[in-house]
């Protein structure tokens, strides 16, 4: 029980330090772009997207937080937002399935570069999932008159017009709410994995991945990925592709598919904060992740292998593709 406690203390000071190092400049350049009128250019020009996703124009520079950086960040930007009490169930389920198809998208596709998939490829296809799934969510949501009532959302109250040293008080508040969110997270991973959950997910999984002609060691992988999250998932296959154990194509296609649906209990968990469908944003949204990888995966294999090459593998995977003839 000690050497559990004194590991989940050292996780939790970890991923903060690592975090907050991210966070708390971001949140001061996001004030002097709001200073500078930076806000409302981004606003403008992602406005048209979110409103056809069936958000407030006004959700533009959270959701570009959350993509640049990570959703705790977004988190905090999103609460200080103008009208984010009004937002409906529907409108926080769209809001949060496409912080989980697009956050930390930059820093994610260079995993996913070092990995074997292209890092263009990978911000093309978690923007157009993300895009499209939300689209069709708007489209049944607004259709069928879904999930309309007021999402009860469970952030930090910050200050509507807050003065220099009200919104340094509101962004150190909204700190320390995430620091409790990381200490519970941690401790509920934690406990995941000592009942063993990635072995449930593994036998649950392996047919779907059978399906998508994943193999049986880049199953693993995305096992991994799925429980604990890209960047473990990704430094695996990293591994594995350099030691030529993983094929180029099957690494491909795996990337593809924890790319769009990775660390699902931290992820989820997170955003579950905003009121969400946890249906929706869980059980739907995986079964589009399977079809839609299928999918690419057929299309992409209809291409010739020079375009193949070009358009999805990294220059890592490439030069291993080559060395040892199979792609």
């Amino acid at each position: 029980m000690k050497q559990i406690i004194q590991k989940i203390t050292n996780d939790i000071f970890i991923v903060s330090f690592e975090l907050f190092k991210i966070m708390i400049p971001t949140l001061i350049l996001v004030k002097i772009a709001e200073i500078y009128g930076l806000v409302s250019v981004l606003t403008n020009f992602f406005g048209p997207i979110t409103m056809m996703m069936g958000l407030p124009a006004e959700m533009a520079l959270a959701i570009t937080t959350t993509m640049l950086t990570n959703p705790y960040a977004g988190l905090i930007v999103l609460a200080s937002t103008p009208g984010v009490e009004q937002l409906t169930v529907a409108q926080t389920t769209i809001l949060a399935s496409f912080i989980l198809f697009t956050h930390s998208i930059i820093i994610e596709a260079a995993i996913s570069r070092q990995a074997g998939l292209s890092a263009g490829a990978t911000i093309v296809i978690r923007i157009f999932a993300g895009i499209l799934f939300c689209t069709l969510l708007n489209l049944v949501f607004t259709n069928f008159e879904l999930f309309t009532q007021i999402a009860f959302l469970n952030l930090p109250e910050m200050s509507t017009a807050p003065t220099l040293k009200q919104w340094v008080i509101d962004q150190v508040k909204g700190l320390v709410f995430i620091q409790i969110v990381i200490i519970v997270l941690i401790t509920f991973l934690e406990i995941l994995k000592r009942i063993g959950i990635e072995k449930v997910i593994h036998i649950c999984l392996s047919p779907f991945l059978k399906i998508l002609n994943i193999g049986q060691s880049a199953s693993t992988i995305v096992v991994v990925g799925l429980t604990l999250g890209l960047g473990f998932g990704g430094g695996l296959m990293i591994k594995d592709v350099k030691q030529g154990l993983v094929k180029p194509r099957s690494a491909v296609g795996a990337l593809i598919f924890i790319n769009l649906f990775h660390s699902i209990f931290e992820d989820t968990t997170i955003l579950m904060l905003l009121g969400p469908s946890l249906m929706v944003i869980l059980l739907v949204r995986g079964v589009f992740v399977f079809l839609l990888t299928y999918f690419l995966i057929k299309v992409f294999d209809f291409l010739p292998i020079k375009t193949y090459e070009k358009l999805l593998y990294s220059k890592p995977i490439l030069r291993t593709a080559q060395s040892s003839n199979f792609s």
